[in-house]
């Protein structure tokens, strides 16, 4: 997959989607999915215009509610079997440009022949572009004109709000379904205080690739471990989230206990962790071996949910 900035030149006269698709989730998918058809049908490559930083990071700097940082969207956009991606930086010229005047530019450098979007798209200052805007001036700048109806799942529109909505309140059941996929987090291995080995629970410490990435609410979760990813080779695990109060802890840590694993041969340097249900919240334990009790029901739990699964 090629990715364009924008002094690259390529991706014209394709089949393209316009949007910060943050989270891809089953929504933005329906929507690749077709422009990928419309391309096929036509021969033609298939492009996705994406922007950075996202535009309600641009307008709202503590936004700390990214479901997909722009390198991650793009190792899964690659997945799915998109050519190239356009990466548009989303300043202030751009946010002030109005529908007209973003068409007018995606018209110079890109000049497409389908345009995928969605059925609540909108573009331009003060989003005044949308649909109709489109159906009207489509033929005036050449381009047919697909609109992907909105995707519900068990009866709930899938929307990243509403993914980041369950994230936050522990429904990673819900929000993975909403996804399409376990949600995931991309973390360096560092250094920690060694609480765990010290109780019989060596773990992993992570920290965030992207420090705006959301973390679901604090508590313990049931997940697998990619340590050396993209290696699909994998570990059952428990995951905290939270501050460890048991231990007068008061910044907020990410601490993964692999299965069944005393130590790794190699400890690695960053690792994928897939979040397939939270156990419980985390709380404060009266003494080390109260703690190292509850770890080993959590594992108790998480083996069973993950065997089911």
């Amino acid at each position: 997959m090629r990715i364009l900035r924008e002094d690259n030149e390529g991706g014209q006269g394709a089949s393209i989607t316009i949007g910060t698709f943050d989270g891809l989730h089953l929504g933005h998918q329906a929507i690749l999915q077709r422009a990928k058809k419309e391309g096929e049908r036509s021969g033609l490559p298939v492009g996705v215009i994406t922007f950075d930083p996202l535009p309600y990071f641009f307008f709202r700097k503590d936004f700390p509610f990214l479901l997909t940082p722009l390198s991650e969207k793009l190792f899964l956009l690659a997945e799915m079997g998109i050519d190239f991606v356009k990466i548009i930086d989303f300043n202030e010229k751009l946010a002030n440009l109005s529908a007209t005047e973003f068409l007018n530019k995606i018209k110079e450098e890109m000049a497409p022949r389908i345009l995928t979007v969605g059925f609540d798209f909108h573009f331009g200052k003060e989003r005044k572009g949308d649909i109709k805007f489109l159906q009207r001036v489509k033929d005036i700048y050449g381009f047919n004109l697909v609109v992907v109806e909105l995707v519900k799942k068990s009866g709930v529109l899938v929307k990243s709000t509403t993914i980041r909505e369950k994230l936050l309140l522990g429904n990673l059941s819900l929000a993975n379904l909403l996804l399409g996929r376990r949600y995931s987090l991309f973390g360096q291995v560092v250094k920690g205080s060694g609480r765990g080995k010290e109780i019989g629970f060596p773990t992993l410490n992570l920290q965030l690739l992207d420090k705006d990435k959301l973390l679901p609410i604090d508590g313990v979760y049931a997940v697998y471990c990619y340590p050396n990813f993209p290696s699909p080779n994998f570990y059952q695990g428990v995951m905290n989230i939270g501050t460890r109060p048991t231990f007068a802890g008061k910044e907020r840590q990410i601490e993964v206990h692999l299965i069944g694993i005393r130590e790794l041969d190699l400890p690695p340097e960053k690792v994928k962790v897939e979040i397939f249900q939270r156990i419980r919240p985390e709380k404060r334990f009266s003494s080390p071996e109260e703690l190292r009790k509850e770890i080993k029901e959590d594992i108790k739990r998480a083996e069973r949910i993950l065997r089911e699964n």
